[in-house]
């Protein structure tokens, strides 16, 4: 490796550390309430050496939105989700999406940052990278099920994801209150059930009448 690959590898090592750590202090603090001085100490570095890598706290921000925004970490796992039919596809995206969010519960705040303190100002940029991959995954839905509504690609993602976020948020809120309530908030496989059949109990009476 020579001296330039390994400075180079070096610069990265260090401009992902304060991006860790700015993950923490913006989740902790919020990011007016996150100093540079809190993410130097967090990173392990000089307030300094953290302007050879940013310019600025905002440029931190739009960094650490761009890498560690929820659909930044779930949206490229969802394009890989298998499954054969569209319940099992949308059961195994169901529960990858869960998976990231509860292991990285973080990840929300960064969100919220972005949607109260900045009114989604850094989304048209995430939008470019992302929009291509949510089309994807509404395009594998409707390809794998006829019976799929014909809805634009990104109002069936909208609706997929907002119905998942929601369902989350929903669920760190409920599971507050005491038992038995906390146990009767449902899970996400009625999430999916809902999803895919509705709210209504299918009439079979009808149904073979059809």
């Amino acid at each position: 490796m020579t001296n330039t690959e390994n400075k180079g590898n070096k610069g990265q090592q260090t401009r992902e550390r304060v991006m860790e750590a700015a993950l923490q202090q913006f989740a902790t603090s919020g990011y007016h309430g996150a100093s540079m001085r809190q993410i130097a100490d967090t990173a392990g570095i000089a307030v300094g050496g953290i302007y050879n890598h940013f310019g600025s706290k905002e440029a931190i921000l739009r960094a650490v939105i761009l890498a560690y925004h929820p659909l930044s970490i779930i949206l490229p796992s969802l394009a890989k989700t298998e499954g054969e039919t569209l319940e099992a596809l949308l059961r195994n995206a169901t529960h990858q999406f869960m998976f990231v969010l509860t292991n990285r519960p973080v990840l929300l705040n960064i969100f919220m940052i972005e949607l109260l303190e900045f009114e989604g100002a850094h989304l048209p940029e995430l939008f470019e990278t992302l929009g291509p991959k949510a089309v994807i995954f509404a395009q594998r839905l409707t390809a794998i099920d006829t019976r799929l509504r014909r809805l634009p690609p990104l109002t069936i993602g909208r609706i997929f994801l907002g119905a998942l976020l929601g369902f989350y948020v929903s669920g760190v809120l409920l599971s507050k209150l005491p038992a038995p309530q906390s146990q009767q908030i449902g899970t996400i496989d009625d999430l999916v059930t809902v999803l895919v059949h509705g709210l209504l109990q299918e009439d079979n009476a009808t149904h073979e009448a059809a």
